[in-house]
This record gives C-alpha cells, structure tokens and sequence, in this order.
C-alpha cells in the first residue's frame, strides 16, 4: 500500500483488529485515549474475554524491518529497563499493538504520594536514567535511525528558533520590541555551551507523564525519539518538565543521580562532566532549552492542531524556565522575555 492510498487511521485501526482478533458481530470495544504531542493516535482495545490492548495508529505505513520504535524497544529490553511488551507490528497498516500497563502515570501516582514515596519514586525513575546511559550508550548501535541522530549546536537552536516563532510570535502575537537580535545571540550561545557536553543515549522525552506504574513497576513508554544528547538532558526532562519541586529536593535528587552516575561506567564521558558545582550549571543551562522548546511545541499544539489542552501546562513551564535562569546570569534577554511573560499573563 502507497502512502498516496493510505487508509484513515480508524478504518486502518477496525482492519486491524479484524485480521489479529476475527471478534464476533457487534462485539468491538475500542476508546480513543489521550496521546501525546506527536502524530501517533492511540487506542485501547478490550476483547470479549476482557483481555485489554493499547494500539498506537501512525501517520504513514512504516517498514518495520527498520523501525526506530522497535529497535529502542529491542534496546532497552536487552538492558533490563521496563517497557511495555510489543505484541504485534502491522507496518502496511501502521498500527503497533502492545501491552496495556493502564492508566496510572508516574505523575498521577505522584500526586497521590507523600513526599517520602515521591522521592523514592524519583529516585527509581533517575536509576533509570542511568542504565540508559550506562548500558544503553554502548548498547546504540551504528544501525539504529537514532544513532545518527543528536542534540548537538544546530539542532538545540533549532529548537530555541521553534519556540520563538510558535510560542512568541503565533501564539503570543509579540513582536519583541527590539530585543529579537539580542534573543537570536543569547539562543546561539545557549545551544553553543550545550553542545560542548559529551553525548550519551537520552530517551528524549523522559517526563512523569512519558512512566507508567504497572503492578508496582515503573515503565518507560514512548522512547521512539532516542538519540545522542548531553546527560543533563533526560535528567532535566525528569526534574524540570512537569514537576515543581522546591529546590532543596532538587538538589537532593540530583546528588542522587551524581552518586549513581559517578559509579557507573559511562563510555568516552569524563569523571569532571559530574562534578557537582558544573553539573548543576549544566543542568540550568538544559533545563532553559527545554522548557523553552515544551512551550513552542505546547503553542504549535494549540494554534496549528487546536489541542488546547497544553495551556495548562504553560504557566509551571515558565516558572521554571525563570528559576533556572536565575542561576545562570548570562541570558539576560531570555529571562527578561520569560518574566514578562509571567507577569502579562498573569502567573506571577
């Protein structure tokens, strides 16, 4: 099948289901859930024995001989970091059927923690973290899509660039009064000094919402984007992207990965990328770009696909973003920008 006749995605999805399950007239019982920020739908699938499914239904027909979803899962299984068990691949019809692990996010189950089980929780998500990086760094293979692929100089800018056009000018409608020239600088010297950093394998999207907890395990889910990044960055997504913790636990938590980091063996990475005082200034500088690149994928959501879910996350991004720059002086452009953002809109 052409990806000119590429069929609806629920018309792919009921073919599906039709050819893995043959299930009996009328007896279909299929939901639409919540999905991310990509193009990928995702659907739970519950059969007539009551046995449920997850169903991920992509754009386009992909090969899945050379499919970066099934090479990572391959990846991060042979490394012993939980995943959800891939059941069935269709890449003519793009639709992956996998384990339902149902519905309680990390996040969910933080909300409902103490502060000692949320430090805990932490805690076992950044050991993940660190068998990633770890194991998984000589694990990437030179085959792999993500292998080739990395957050270095250009595409940390790229991503800075994103948040200017989608969050400041589409959606804000602000024309910077002058301070453009002065943000384009700034956006240049913070993707500059980020991509100094050695490189090891970053899940690339590692926040609350990105682990489920399933029968008192924690899963890594959407983990397709893997690629080369510097070892801050899953740790900010982690710390940074969904959560306001106060600093004191912050800094707790990130001694705690120091310590786990420190006595891993990370190939061709340099005992001094985890001295404290420098991992802690390596942390800001990730934190800022990536909350920066949340808010214009959070405002392209909304203006272009008007999913105007991802409002609510805005506010706590922004925040954020300025507490990290309050830390690192030499972005005075960038915080000027985010407090008066805070302050028009009323979050501060």
């Amino acid at each position: 099948m052409s990806t000119d006749e590429f069929l609806p995605i629920q018309q792919r999805l009921m073919e599906f289901i039709r050819q893995r399950f043959s299930p009996g007239y009328n007896h279909y019982n299929v939901r639409k859930l919540l999905g991310d920020a990509s193009a990928r739908q995702y659907y739970r699938y519950v059969t007539d024995s009551g046995t449920s499914y997850i169903l991920a239904a992509y754009p386009e027909p992909f090969d899945s001989r050379n499919f970066t979803y099934n090479q990572i899962y391959d990846l991060l299984q042979e490394i012993e970091v939980p995943v959800p068990e891939i059941i069935g691949i269709d890449g003519p019809l793009g639709i992956v059927l996998q384990q339902d692990l149902g519905d309680e996010s990390l996040q969910k189950t933080l909300i409902k923690a103490d502060y000692k089980q949320k430090k805990l929780l932490l805690k076992d998500a950044l050991s993940l973290v660190v068998a990633i990086q770890e194991k998984g760094t000589t694990a990437f293979k030179p085959e792999y899509i993500g292998y080739h692929q990395a957050f270095d100089e250009e595409k940390l800018e790229w991503e800075l660039q994103f948040f200017k056009r989608h969050y400041l000018h589409s959606y804000r409608r602000l024309t910077l009064d002058g301070l453009e020239e002065e943000l384009d600088r700034e956006f240049s010297h913070l993707a500059r000094q980020l991509a100094r950093y050695p490189r090891v394998l970053c899940h690339r999207d590692y926040h609350v919402r990105n682990m489920m907890v399933h029968n008192g395990i924690l899963y890594v889910i959407d983990f397709q984007d893997a690629r080369w990044g510097p070892p801050s960055y899953d740790v900010a997504s982690l710390l940074k992207d969904s959560l306001d913790l106060d600093l004191e636990t912050v800094d707790e938590l990130m001694g705690y990965y120091l310590d786990l980091v420190c006595s891993a063996d990370l190939p061709k990475v340099p005992p001094s990328t985890f001295e404290s005082a420098g991992f802690r200034r390596q942390l800001n500088l990730m934190t800022i770009q990536r909350l920066l690149k949340a808010l214009g994928t959070y405002a392209y959501q909304i203006i272009v696909r008007e999913h105007f879910i991802y409002e609510q996350y805005m506010a706590g991004s922004l925040n954020r973003t300025v507490i990290s720059l309050e830390e690192v002086p030499e972005f005075p452009t960038i915080k000027k920008v985010i407090e008066n953002e805070l302050k028009a809109r009323g979050f501060r």
